[in-house]
């Protein structure tokens, strides 16, 4: 009997070996994997604030970005360099205005900061001080326990954590501004790598949300600048035709815009109101102004941002003070920022969700 190679026959090809088929990820693995991530960003919710705030500066770019390279026709790296330049050109203006000014008030306050102190304290206290269970208290005393408070906060080296908060604030300014181009050039491959991490068989449900969603959150910026203006508006009136301060416009925009940054913006702009504060020349005056600002930073927070921002999302305002509260108590300065998109996210992902027919229970 012959052999096939001598009959001059090929031997048939060996079969290949079959390709491994994976099991579909269930939604268990994914809610555990959810979890783990939710942990890990609470780890590190204070590191990602710049990486926040870069990305939604690119966010908000991108449509012009977009428009921009399809009427010129250049690359989109070139359309997002050119925008980010404005964007530096436009932040060291604000900034030279911002910082010009508070400097020279800053000095001038420091430089006058005894006799503004003990101005306030006589117009307080009256000639005759005051009486405290059963103690009276002159203007010196007042001074001296003030004097003697300052030096025990300076012994508890509070200016040193101070100082490196600042520091810390500056390095996150720094690094913001380091990612917003990457963001800017490279937003919708950063989007296309993030749904790649979704399992292929579930990506279907988020390339159909996402159309909904993005919208969405484009009105919550809409809103967000309805803010800015209504801040911005409110404090030049009260700064400039009522209490006459010098730079009114400047700074009320400077209080507006420090409304896009949570905790650290308003906390920046009271500093601000508070030094031009103390050079009132009255202290009635300057408790006017204090309480000034105080009720417009209750309106934002209670009245016109949770109005506004729940009109554009479509999200009760109960909801959005809710979504403020719970997201600054568990995630700080990066919950209280990211709460209304991710209320806004879960509303649209369960209307989603909802809207499916259920499917009928096999007999």
């Amino acid at each position: 009997m012959r052999s096939a190679a001598a009959k001059g026959k090929r031997p048939p090809p060996p079969k290949a070996a079959p390709i491994p088929a994976r099991s579909p990820v269930g939604g268990w693995p994914i809610a555990a994997a959810l979890a783990v991530v939710a942990i890990i960003l609470y780890a590190v919710r204070y590191a990602l604030l710049p990486f926040v705030f870069a990305a939604a500066i690119g966010f908000v770019a991108d449509p012009l970005i977009v428009t921009v390279q399809r009427r010129s026709g250049m690359p989109r790296w070139v359309v997002a360099a050119l925008a980010y330049l404005a964007l530096l050109a436009l932040l060291a203006l604000l900034g030279y205005a911002i910082g010009v000014n508070a400097l020279r008030d800053l000095v001038q306050l420091v430089g006058q900061a005894p006799q503004l102190l003990q101005n306030f304290i006589d117009q307080a206290v009256g000639p005759n001080g005051v009486v405290l269970f059963g103690a009276t208290y002159t203007a010196e005393d007042i001074i001296g326990a003030l004097g003697a408070a300052l030096r025990e906060f300076v012994a508890l080296a509070v200016v040193a954590q101070i100082g490196g908060l600042t520091i810390g604030t500056l390095f996150g300014l720094a690094l913001t501004l380091v990612l917003t181009p990457y963001f800017m050039i490279s937003g919708p491959r950063l989007a296309a790598g993030a749904i790649w991490l979704i399992p292929p068989e579930r990506r279907h449900s988020v390339v159909e949300l996402l159309p909904k969603i993005v919208p969405m959150l484009r009105r919550y910026l809409v809103g967000v600048v309805l803010v800015v203006v209504y801040a911005s508006t409110v404090a030049w009136i009260g700064f400039g035709p009522v209490f006459h301060l010098a730079n009114a416009l400047l700074l009320a925009i400077t209080v507006g815009v420090l409304e896009l940054v949570p905790v650290i913006g308003p906390l920046s702009s009271a500093a601000l109101v508070g030094i031009v504060a103390v050079q009132q020349a009255s202290l009635p005056a300057a408790a006017l102004l204090v309480g000034f600002v105080i009720l417009l930073r209750l309106s934002i927070d209670n009245v016109v941002g949770p109005l506004v921002l729940g009109a554009v999302t479509r999200l009760h305002p109960v909801v959005v003070i809710a979504g403020f509260i719970c997201g600054a108590m568990l995630f700080g300065v990066v919950g209280l920022l990211l709460a209304v998109p991710t209320a806004v996210c879960i509303k649209i992902t369960l209307e989603h969700y909802y809207a499916e027919p259920i499917r009928p229970e096999e007999a």
